[in-house]
């Protein structure tokens, strides 16, 4: 018991990235709960404004998500992500000053870019933290206290709406960017020597170890031609559309039957962040490879596919029944989720080279971002629209992709589908290992 204890103990340097963690999803979450309300009574926008500037800001960050992981290699995870929290702090501040749309754009967009940059400097810092075999645990416990703190920044947040006056919307800015501040300071307190430059912002410039050149463009960008790990981002894009299930799927469902009453889309919002928190870090005990990390890919897509099955059926049951089943679809729903995430941080991690980590992580999150983009389009009109038939659909597509996710992370896909990690690495000393959010 104590020796298992033992090996499940994290460093005490991942301490203060956990509370980085915490206190950046408080504010976060004290700040999202108001945001549109901020934009448009404030800032006196439109709708119209405030769609097209976060469309824009959205594109802007995923076209920059890969350049800003190849500067990470090159300054530092640590550096970048103190950066990022730092550039967010300053931007929230000078937020409630951004009237008109010229202004509000160039605030969000920056804001957004930063934003977007930070999943992968966090993960990308556990990596280089943590010994591999408790990366994905340690990511694990972020998450739990990300959904904590998200969930504890949106209650707070309530108490805001309520009193509906500027002032409070200022203070709730405020206290975000202060939240920035104090988790770019935690962020700080890791020892500058964690292993790995490109990770824990010690080490040689370039994101080349032992002292040697910095590695050139073409295999810094050598990413764009890894086909296993590119496959490997779509097929985990297309399970993580559990995200998508639960934020536009249910509660469009929920609207466009009459019967369920609406409170159930808040009910299952919260008990996907209690399962979440409560069974996050037990979900990742057997995710530690890329072949692991295939099979939590395929139970996931099993897991979602039955809650689409839970869903499609809640149309035509009496009320008090589609509710009840609706929270179980839901509860599977966050299983779900809990395992994409082992799967996706252990796949990432194992197949990321030790000397392009960021940029790989990086990579990697697009296929999220890109889910955001092309998920509300699907759940709409593949699923929401068509009804019950819709959502057997989707389940059929989710189980599929995780079925080829595990197919393509076990050992007999890579010689046939990443031919780049062959490339002997005449430029750095040593070899990379064959190897998030």
């Amino acid at each position: 018991m104590n020796s298992e204890a033992a090996r499940e103990r994290l460093p005490r340097t991942v301490l203060a990235l956990l509370a980085a963690v915490f206190v950046d999803a408080l504010g976060s979450g004290l700040y999202m709960s108001v945001s549109v309300v901020f934009l448009t009574r404030y800032l006196d926008l439109g709708d119209g404004q405030v769609g097209v500037g976060l469309s824009v800001a959205g594109a802007l960050s995923f076209a920059l998500l890969v350049p800003t992981g190849i500067l990470a290699d090159r300054a530092g995870a640590r550096r970048m992500l103190i950066a990022a929290h730092l550039v967010r702090a300053a931007l929230l501040t000078v937020y409630p000053f951004a009237s008109g749309f010229v202004p509000f754009l160039c605030v969000v967009s920056l804001l957004a870019v930063a934003d977007r940059a930070a999943s992968p400097l966090v993960q990308g810092l556990f990596g280089a933290a943590v010994d591999g075999g408790q990366r994905v645990r340690a990511m694990g416990r972020a998450r739990s206290l990300q959904n904590l703190g998200l969930a504890l920044g949106g209650l707070v947040a309530g108490a805001a709406l309520v009193s509906d006056s500027d002032p409070v919307y200022l203070a709730v800015v405020y206290a975000n960017s202060a939240s920035f501040v104090i988790a770019a300071v935690l962020v700080g307190r890791l020892r500058t020597g964690v292993p790995g430059g490109a990770g824990g912002g010690g080490g040689a410039p370039g994101g080349a170890p032992g002292g040697s050149r910095p590695l050139p463009w073409r295999r810094r960008l050598g990413v764009f031609r890894d086909r296993r790990f590119a496959a490997l981002t779509v097929l985990n894009s297309v399970v993580s559309l559990h995200v998508t299930v639960l934020t536009a799927g249910v509660p469009l469902w929920v609207l466009a039957h009459d019967r369920l009453p609406h409170a159930v889309i808040a009910w299952a919002v919260v008990l996907n962040t209690v399962v979440v928190v409560l069974f996050q870090v037990r979900a990742t005990r057997a995710t530690q490879t890329a072949e692991d990390g295939g099979r939590a890919l395929r139970l996931s897509g099993v897991l979602l596919a039955v809650s689409c099955c839970g869903l499609a059926v809640t149309g035509s049951l009496p009320t008090a029944a589609a509710v009840a089943l609706l929270l179980v679809a839901v509860a599977f729903q966050a299983f779900a989720e809990m395992h994409q995430q082992a799967g996706a941080w252990a796949i990432s991690y194992e197949l990321a080279p030790e000397d392009r980590r960021q940029v790989y992580l990086a990579f990697f999150s697009l296929g999220n971002a890109a889910r955001n983009t092309y998920g509300p389009l699907v759940v709409t009109f593949l699923v929401v629209r068509p009804g019950a038939p819709g959502w057997l659909l989707l389940g059929a597509l989710v189980l599929g992709a995780g079925a080829w996710a595990a197919r393509f992370s076990g050992p007999a896909a890579e010689s046939g589908v990443r031919p780049v990690q062959a490339e002997p690495l005449t430029d750095v000393q040593g070899g990379t290992r064959g190897q998030r959010p």
